[in-house]
């Protein structure tokens, strides 16, 4: 073995489940190829104008050096005013709220400030993706607690304590849950504040969907509920409600002693967010909002446009999912979540994402993106996938 090969907790993590296809993709778009993309999560939209115009403002304001590492005060102070009317959160502005570059890397910090070798982390699955990976990457033991598509993937008291042991130390969860779609009802996060206080655990909740959320589902904050605010670190991001996935902005929500040993880590990682970016968050709170309810009313009709059409194949099971932007349909027998979706790459020349990636509850599922692409091309991709698996 030679002395530069990796650390073994490297070797042990998998390639992030999005890039399944997405190089064969790529090359096959720079031929000339037409591949219709409905997997990243990532929405197809231009972050709104006056969204950008107060970022490029602030470049010129000269906010281009650094700022504090918990973040500039003008952004924390628009996120605590959003967070106390949207989410019924009242964090401290000062030492309550963390901006992070991106939330993936809010979490990964989060899991790195906690937990390590000897400690267990549950997670709710099926899982997104990072959430294992970045377990595994501090040296903990991931541990999964499997719902079922069969019982619509309810959330329990019964299911969590089923798989805690003396070594838990962390739940980890999203709420909408990518990738299933459900959005938990005010009963099962009541079972989750319950199972966390008896068991005296920490919960990591990413709420990255939180206004995507459709019908008479209603997105509650975990955090909000009796005696959880204490014992919960809560991530929220611009990227699906803004299109601000480039820019790399979201933010932990908690008391400050959770965020304390967070900020320790971001100080000799990333360091801070650049406050030109902030500023463009502030724009994003405090500015219009009716790009967020248009994105959200073409997304509830699109996901019923393509539930029926996934229905319609014969063998294959779509519910119509309660938040998100993905639907997650099960498909027959006979061949495995990856393989279909390299089928479908080929034949159909669609990308999807296969449900092994988020754990082996997600087998037998693809995972289908409905912002990624523009709302004719999605369902033109699903008219391609129809023809292929109707032969």
């Amino acid at each position: 073995m030679s002395r530069w090969s990796p650390a073994l907790r490297i070797k042990n993590i998998q390639p992030p489940v999005i890039r399944m296809g997405g190089q064969r993709a790529r090359d096959l778009a720079e031929q000339g190829v037409d591949v219709i993309d409905l997997g990243p999560s990532s929405p197809h939209y231009v972050t709104p104008k006056h969204i950008i115009d107060a970022g490029v403002k602030a470049l010129y304001d000269g906010l281009t050096n650094h700022a504090p590492a918990l973040g500039i005060p003008e952004f924390k102070t628009a996120l605590a005013e959003k967070l106390s009317a949207h989410n019924h959160l009242h964090a401290d502005p000062e030492n309550g709220i963390m901006v992070v570059p991106g939330s993936q890397q809010g979490l990964y910090y989060a899991v790195n400030a906690y937990v390590g070798p000897g400690d267990e982390v549950l997670l709710v699955e099926p899982v997104w993706g990072s959430f294992r990976q970045q377990v595994e990457l501090a040296e903990a033991t991931p541990v999964s607690v499997s719902l079922s598509a069969e019982e619509e993937y309810h959330l329990s008291y019964e299911a969590l304590e089923e798989c805690a042991t003396a070594w838990t130390k962390l739940l980890i969860f999203n709420n909408p849950q990518n990738p299933t779609g459900r959005v938990y009802t005010r009963a099962e996060l009541e079972d989750v504040a319950r199972f966390a206080q008896d068991r005296d655990l920490l919960v990591l909740c990413d709420e990255t969907y939180e206004y995507f959320v459709y019908d008479s589902n209603e997105h509650i904050s975990l955090a909000s509920l009796p005696g959880m605010w204490e014992r919960t670190v809560t991530s929220f991001t611009f990227n699906k409600s803004y299109g601000m996935s480039g820019w790399r902005l979201g933010c932990m929500v908690a008391p400050g002693e959770l965020l304390d040993p967070m900020t320790r880590v971001q100080e000799y990682t990333a360091s801070f967010v650049a406050p030109f970016i902030q500023m463009a968050g502030v724009a994003a709170l405090r500015g219009p909002q009716d790009h967020v309810q248009q994105w959200r009313d073409e997304c509830r009709e699109l996901r019923l446009q393509v539930a029926d059409m996934f229905n319609a194949i014969p063998g294959v099971h779509c519910p119509i999912t309660e938040g998100t932007t993905f639907l997650f349909p099960r498909f027959p027998g006979g061949e495995t979540s990856t393989e279909l979706a390299e089928r479908l790459l080929n034949e159909a020349l669609v990308t999807v994402t296969p449900g092994s990636g988020f754990g082996d509850s997600g087998e037998g599922h693809l995972r289908v993106s409905l912002m990624r692409s523009p709302v004719e091309r999605v369902l033109e991709g699903v008219e391609r996938i129809t023809k292929v698996l109707n032969g």
